[in-house]
């Protein structure tokens, strides 16, 4: 398992990473070259709920394929229970049995989608595809109300800026490099980024409204985007491989700040990401739009 998971930072950006929890050999085979085939990142393949855990634990996938019949003491339903509950991954079951009694006790699981056998490479994107989407957009609201009870509580604003990024950062299936972010604060009288809250990375402590991506972002007040370091990065306290969002934190009437969070180098631009932390972003604005 060592193997896997010292390729595991490179696999995991070639296509959502997946783990097979099936214990028919020749199928889990099967359903592994499918998905290779579809571009998608197989980890593993486990035929019991007990490796299951342990393999979910060291890998952390993106997602888990779980069939709901399994040889041993704990079937599927046990087994994707807990690695949702305990590592916030999502589970697909996968199985031939379509009868009340299996499908009522996979339900009470909360499953993220159901794979009914034989399955087709239309039905593996399409349920991969939504139980990912699902994922993501219910983790975003928890993240939004968990940003807006930060910044209820009596601290300051740079506390609030930060544990709020951590909560950003923290975002699963979003292409960032771990914990690496910053938010600035706008001087509106020196025209000027300030550094107020970083996790992961110093950066720059002043940028200039205009200069380097984060100012980008905030002159024209839009959303800078880059997959490596570029000409557009005039200052580079690092020189790290890495790419860059920069979102403008702000409301129609008023500019508050960047969002700058670092991405692994090569990545494509991805709207739903972009759009997630727009919403972040929003949020924050409106809460100190509010506050003034």
């Amino acid at each position: 398992m060592s193997d896997v998971k010292d390729d595991l930072v490179l696999k995991l950006y070639n296509g959502p990473s997946i783990l097979i929890v099936e214990d028919e050999e020749i199928v889990a085979l099967e359903l592994e070259n499918k998905l290779k085939k579809l571009g998608y990142t197989v980890l593993q393949k486990v035929p019991s709920a007990e490796e299951a855990k342990k393999a979910a634990e060291e890998l952390m996938p993106d997602i888990v394929l779980m069939d709901i019949t399994l040889s041993g003491e704990l079937d599927g339903t046990s087994a994707a229970q807990y690695i949702f509950k305990t590592y916030n991954i999502p589970v697909v079951y996968m199985t031939a049995h379509t009868d009340i009694e299996t499908m009522h006790r996979a339900k009470l699981t909360e499953p993220f989608g159901y794979i009914v056998k034989p399955y087709s490479q239309r039905d593996l994107i399409i349920s991969i595809a939504l139980a990912l989407y699902r994922h993501k957009v219910e983790t975003k609201l928890r993240i939004i109300i968990a940003i807006q009870k930060i910044w209820f509580k009596s601290m300051p604003v740079k506390d609030k800026l930060e544990q709020s990024l951590r909560k950003i950062l923290a975002t699963p299936r979003l292409t960032f490099v771990t914990n690496r972010g910053i938010i600035y604060l706008f001087d509106d009288t020196k025209k000027i980024l300030i550094r107020t809250a970083s996790v992961g990375s110093f950066g720059c402590e002043h940028v200039p409204v205009g200069k380097c991506l984060c100012g980008l972002a905030a002159s024209t007040q839009e959303t800078v985007f880059a997959s490596k370091i570029d000409d557009r990065h005039e200052f580079m306290p690092d020189n790290i491989p890495h790419g860059h969002y920069c979102i403008p934190i702000k409301t129609a009437n008023q500019l508050f700040g960047v969002l700058n969070v670092y991405l692994h180098e090569g990545v494509k631009i991805d709207p739903a990401d972009e759009k997630i932390l727009t919403d972040y972003t929003d949020v924050i604005a409106y809460i100190m739009e509010e506050s003034h």
